[in-house]
């Protein structure tokens, strides 16, 4: 009994009294933050609905802390009619909107991006699969810019290695058309 009074008076030295009114501050703060979330809970969604959402463990607590809530909500309201905007709070919500921007056209890109996306369990080349979006004839000639990419990469090889790589896609196109092979299941990695 004596340790648990000399702990106590050492909690209750006036070294610690800032201490004891930060930390008075703080609980008074977040007991209006509770009260104020769940009036805009129980704004939403109803007073029912926030009894039954609440875990058991806080109900049944309720009552430690019936003192602290049954009194008014009115220290709640908020005046920010003379509130004073800092120029880096200014800078803060200009960069918040310039990142919120920036996000929107990422997610524009996106979905654009999803769009264009064919699955791979899908052909192209037959079915009616049309990858090019209009019957408009192409504005250059088909052919010129892989050309001048095969001249820029092999140099004056380039026509030679164009027609390996002809041959081969050929090739290619004959075996798919002969044998018609089963595209490999396509599967999330996400099981």
């Amino acid at each position: 009994m004596e340790d648990v009074r000399a702990v106590m008076s050492c909690f209750s030295s006036p070294v610690y009294t800032r201490y004891w009114q930060h930390y008075q501050q703080a609980m008074a703060w977040h007991q209006r933050h509770r009260r104020a979330y769940r009036k805009a809970w129980e704004a939403a969604y109803g007073p029912a609905y926030c009894r039954e959402q609440q875990p058991s463990s806080r109900r049944r607590y309720e009552d430690w802390h019936a003192d602290e809530e049954s009194s008014s909500d009115s220290e709640i309201e908020c005046d920010v009619s003379n509130m004073e905007i800092s120029e880096e709070l200014r800078q803060y919500f200009a960069q918040t909107e310039k990142h919120r921007e920036e996000l929107k056209k990422q997610q524009q890109i996106e979905a654009e991006q999803h769009d264009s996306y064919v699955p791979a369990d899908r052909d192209l080349r037959g079915g009616g699969a049309s990858w090019r979006g209009s019957a408009a004839p192409p504005l250059e000639r088909p052919g010129e810019r892989r050309g001048a990419e095969m001249k820029k990469l092999y140099g004056k090889d380039a026509a030679k290695i164009l027609a390996m790589e002809t041959a081969m896609q050929l090739n290619f196109d004959r075996n798919c058309d002969l044998k018609q092979p089963k595209y490999w299941p396509v599967i999330p990695l996400k099981l």
